[in-house]
């Protein structure tokens, strides 16, 4: 989507993300926070439909801009997503498709797997960087989890708790014990107390920032590190769900409290931009980094079929909410797809960046859906080369274009088609009904592909016959949902 060229287009932009036109302050830049969940599911929070989770302040910022109901993760695993949500790019083009360091493939697979990135190259323009020569502070809170280069390198001014990790030791203080691979870099050693909570630190290390930083623009990336595993959360926060009525399998109140304490934290971080008289001025983003999980007791994405990892909509489906405001309607509810690279392009417009903001993108400005228009986009593609979770999960592609969506799976030489609009739970598999959507669809994803440079799984020499389909771990009927 080409960005307007007209100086009073963009002039335009600026005021409405402020106060009134004719305010001193109506031409400062807005402040851009970004929020990323980790692992949590498109129900994860009561704005899509969870009757057991308790999540207020997300819904407020819902109530307070748009919520996407058809928001995506770039990919259905962690480091993918997130590196996508930096650079605007596809988890294909940069060829960074598992999360760091992955599983590998097992001795019986078919495939191995492509010699893949396992950071983003120095080389790529980010979004920190990107903001950063507009005048904006920059900080990175919790998790990177986008190799050893850690966000200072990629044009964030502040990280904290940021490092190679994928998930804390502990969710309590001091987070890991010494030695521990996974023992949350800095935080400890920065002071804290017994019983401190990850994600209660966190956050009190956003605040610090807004308010140090309130009187310029900033851009804070909050990445916490719930509400991936362990599995930990206050008793308190916990207490109230051990008695409260599940929602099918939404019924882990300790997964309830690490969800509670994240809109807790939403919730503190609205409150203190009221506080400092810059929330008229600020963009609130919030959403997650892949589907919720499923294959060990978490949560469930239901009506949605599989989950984090998954090619399928409880994998890719995500919490997806905007609040800008001057664009964003109060309350309102958006059909239009949406995904993680179309962060980078927008938030560059909201900072007044004319023309494209890197030479290679593949999110879009989306400020147009945001302001309740149209979105001349159609067409998304997942690539995951990969084997996960023992091989349960084998390498696929993806493409969704228009009502369609087609998943690909190279262990089984097999393709699976489903209408979204009419079947959103992908029970009904309609590759023989409809064999000239089916080539139509695999043509595109193939074309697409090969656009981005997408790495093939590689075929063993002495790799067996494909097995039968229907004995696709990821397709067992438990996790077919709705």
């Amino acid at each position: 989507m080409k960005l307007p060229v007209l100086a009073a287009a963009l002039l335009a932009l600026v005021p409405v993300l402020g106060r009134a036109a004719d305010e001193p302050s109506a031409k400062r830049k807005p402040n851009i926070i970004l929020i990323v969940i980790d692992d949590m599911g498109w129900k994860d929070i009561a704005a899509n439909g969870s009757t057991y989770y308790k999540t207020p302040n997300v819904d407020r910022l819902a109530s307070e801009g748009m919520r996407f109901r058809n928001g995506y993760a770039a990919c259905a695993v962690c480091s993918p997503s997130r590196a996508a949500i930096m650079t605007g790019q596809s988890p294909a083009r940069l060829h960074l498709t598992d999360w760091i360091p992955g599983e590998g493939a097992p001795k019986t697979s078919r495939f191995t797997v492509p010699k893949w990135d396992m950071k983003v190259e120095k080389t790529t323009p980010t979004l920190p960087e990107l903001l950063k020569k507009q005048g904006y502070a920059t900080a990175a809170i919790g998790k990177w989890h986008l190799g050893d280069d850690g966000p200072e390198s990629h044009g964030f001014d502040v990280n904290i708790a940021g490092g190679h990790i994928g998930h804390p030791a502990s969710f309590f203080w001091p987070y890991g014990k010494e030695g521990n691979g996974h023992r949350v870099p800095g935080l400890a050693e920065a002071g804290g107390k017994e019983g401190e909570y990850l994600t209660d630190r966190l956050t009190d290390e956003a605040l610090k920032f807004i308010d140090t930083n309130k009187d310029k623009p900033f851009f804070l990336y909050l990445a916490h590190y719930a509400v991936h595993a362990p599995l930990m959360a206050k008793d308190d926060d916990s207490a109230e769900f051990k008695t409260a009525k599940p929602d099918g399998k939404q019924d882990f109140p300790v997964y309830a409290g690490m969800v509670k304490a994240v809109d807790d934290s939403v919730g503190r971080i609205l409150a203190d931009l009221k506080k400092q008289g810059i929330d008229d001025n600020t963009v609130v983003t919030f959403t997650s980094d892949n589907g919720g999980v499923v294959h060990f007791r978490a949560t469930d994405n239901a009506p949605l079929r599989g989950g984090k990892g998954f090619p399928y909509e409880g994998g890719l489906r995500v919490p997806f909410i905007v609040r800008a405001p001057g664009v964003t309607k109060p309350g309102t509810v958006s059909d239009t797809p949406v995904i993680g690279t179309d962060f980078l392009p927008t938030f560059a417009r909201f900072a007044g960046i004319t023309g494209k903001p890197a030479p290679v993108m593949d999110g879009v400005d989306i400020t147009p859906a945001l302001r309740g228009e149209k979105l001349e986009r159609d067409t998304f593609v997942w690539h995951y080369p990969h084997y996960w979770w023992g091989g349960n999960i084998s390498p696929y592609s993806v493409i969704h274009s228009g009502e369609w969506k087609l998943v690909r799976w190279n262990e089984y030489g097999s393709e699976e088609l489903y209408h979204l609009s009419a079947d959103p739970c992908e029970k009904t598999d309609l590759a023989k009904q409809n064999p000239e959507k089916l080539k139509e669809l695999s043509n595109k994803l193939d074309a697409l592909l090969k656009e981005q440079g997408a790495q093939a799984p590689v075929p063993r020499k002495d790799a067996k016959p494909a097995p039968d389909p229907e004995t696709n771990p990821a397709k067992a009927a438990k996790f077919i949902r709705g």
